[in-house]
């Protein structure tokens, strides 16, 4: 039986004030949710990225067939939850790619409304628990994401349900919420394999923490092990057995044993970290509404002033040599959702695999000064983190008050994990909603126990990158989708007007991986031709016009970011 050490933090025991106020954010998250979907609508019979794969097998599966991979290459994710929830709800709805995408759009919305409610059960307040979740609804790859039949938010919504069950059933001593938050680690582990660090973290943090020592650790362990990873090893075990795709067939998993040899050591380990800036950059910035918030004596004026003096300085310096023209560095995103300037990704051959820039692209001195501000986020962040893994191995824990809350630990070590995977793998852009989610539940916990009160400056600063995030997100995306729903059009043009076999077109990653990735295999060292599954390149879609190649018909959209675009039928002179 679970001992009492945190108490209850149930909403039911909060006042009827609090549980209005509750309400309150409920009612003005949907409201944002409802703006954003009739904004944005997900309507449109179109694939995103990897969809097309999902969209493959749910359709299969519904036509009464085997599914033997879950992916276009060597392996695959998991995705069998994934996969599931799209089966119900076109059983219930009837087939389309919309209906799955809404699918994906539930569990986005539920996804805010469960991090919400933890935040709230972890005892932060409710103007913090707030802006915490429009962090994560605001966060252009969590928003870009919400918008596909792309697994990565139904893992998300999972992990989080996960959190919040474990979280309670801690607080509560209940043992029905423990063992159905580990059975939903279980489910994040069958959407994609990463999951693993559910039941890792959650075993870990009951040794290290203080208040594991009020849980029989040993029955935690047999859990953890018999909800979650047992279960899991005999599904991998089943597909390798069935001729499936287990993870070792991965080729992800491949190139963990792979890289380092390829790369040899010193190219390697330059590799790791590069990759780790660009997680702590990439974090750092779209946590940075909620980070600048925050007040500690470690980031007194005093004790850091020369260093910030100076990195201010070098910036100031930085952007006088770029105005001045003394410099030219490049403007890089890190693939595959945001690029320069916009969301994505748009798998076309001029823009994906030419380099052709048909967007507007940030001036360089914004790009930067976005980039000093992740610099500066991601700093505190890691300074911070360190600081708490720091006191879990202290003899002396008592004394640190602001790492008593066992979920803000136990998220903060799952971040630790999850970052070392993919940076072993490799990793797009999009991997990192789930880190800027852990994240979030343990950052959020330090701003509260630290009883910070942001000044005005802070608060203007925050408000102003919210925004930021916030137009980027929501026009982004809108852009993203108008431009797909006319590249349907195009496609529909080819296909069905003038009936071009499918495979004699060059229609994008999507489009060729959809109709053609059964019948073509692909070879990416291809000069003539894409190497998605392009048989012949009777006509091609892209943004633009190409030299050597006529334009046969063009299909428009608007945009808000940047001048309106439009789809390109070409064919080769």
């Amino acid at each position: 039986m679970l001992e009492k050490n945190l108490g209850h933090s149930s909403l039911a025991n909060h006042t009827p004030n609090q549980r209005q106020l509750f309400f309150v954010a409920i009612t003005i998250l949907l409201s944002l949710w409802g703006g954003i979907v009739l904004f944005i609508s997900p309507v449109g019979e179109f694939m995103v990225n990897d969809d097309w794969c999902f969209v493959r097998i749910v359709e299969t599966l519904l036509d009464g067939k085997n599914v033997t991979a879950t992916g276009w290459g060597d392996g695959g994710p998991s995705v069998l939850c994934h996969v599931l929830w799209g089966l119900l709800f076109s059983t219930c709805f009837g087939f389309s790619v919309t209906i799955l995408r809404i699918s994906v759009l539930v569990l986005a919305i539920g996804s805010s409304f469960a991090l919400l409610l933890l935040l709230r059960q972890m005892k932060n307040s409710l103007w913090l628990s707030l802006l915490a979740t429009l962090v994560l609804i605001l966060n252009p790859l969590f928003l870009s994401q919400s918008f596909t039949f792309m697994s990565d938010i139904t893992f998300l919504f999972l992990l989080i349900s996960s959190f919040l069950l474990l979280h309670m059933g801690i607080e509560e001593h209940s043992h029905i919420l423990l063992i159905s938050g580990l059975f939903f680690a279980l489910f994040s582990i069958l959407t994609r394999q990463i999951g693993i660090v559910i039941p890792l973290g959650f075993l870990i943090t009951c040794l290290l923490h203080p208040s594991g020592k009020h849980l029989n650790k040993k029955k935690m362990l047999l859990l953890t092990f018999g909800i979650t990873i047992i279960p899991w090893i005999l599904y991998e075990v089943f597909l390798w057995q069935s001729g499936s795709t287990p993870i070792t067939s991965h080729s992800v998993f491949k190139k963990i044993f792979s890289a380092p040899q390829s790369k040899g050591f010193p190219d390697y380990l330059f590799f790791l970290f590069s990759q780790a800036g660009i997680v702590l950059m990439y974090t750092g910035f779209l946590l940075s509404p909620l980070v600048v918030l925050y007040r500690h004596k470690l980031l007194g004026w005093k004790k850091n002033r020369r260093i910030f003096i100076l990195l201010l300085s070098s910036f100031v310096l930085f952007e006088v040599c770029l105005m001045g023209g003394l410099i030219n560095p490049p403007i890089n995103f890190h693939r595959n959702v945001i690029y320069d300037f916009g969301i994505g990704p748009l798998l076309l051959k001029d823009i994906y695999l030419l380099d052709i820039q048909r967007t507007i692209s940030l001036p360089k001195p914004f790009f930067f000064l976005l980039a000093f501000v992740a610099l500066l986020s991601a700093m505190i962040l890691l300074l911070f983190s360190l600081k708490s893994v720091k006191c879990l191995f202290s003899t002396d824990r008592e004394k640190h008050n602001h790492d008593t809350c066992f979920t803000s630990s136990f998220a903060l070590i799952c971040s630790f994990i999850y970052a070392g995977i993919i940076l072993l793998t490799g990793f797009h852009d999009r991997y990192l909603i789930p880190l800027c989610a852990l994240l979030l539940i343990w950052f959020t916990k330090q701003i509260t126990v630290t009883k910070t009160k942001p000044t005005f400056l802070q608060i203007i600063l925050s408000t102003a990158i919210l925004l930021f995030l916030a137009g980027t997100s929501i026009f982004g995306v809108k852009d993203f989708m108008s431009a797909k729903r006319s590249l349907h059009q195009a496609h529909a043009y080819l296909l069905y007007d003038i009936q071009v076999n499918p495979c004699e077109i060059d229609g994008g990653f999507e489009f060729n991986g959809y109709f053609c990735s059964d019948t073509n295999t692909i070879d990416y060292n291809r000069k003539k031709h894409s190497w998605w599954w392009v048989n012949e390149e009777k006509y091609l879609i892209t943004l633009g016009p190409l030299p050597h190649y006529q334009v046969v018909k063009e299909f428009p959209f608007s945009r808000f970011i940047g001048n309106d675009g439009s789809i390109h039928i070409l064919r080769p002179d």
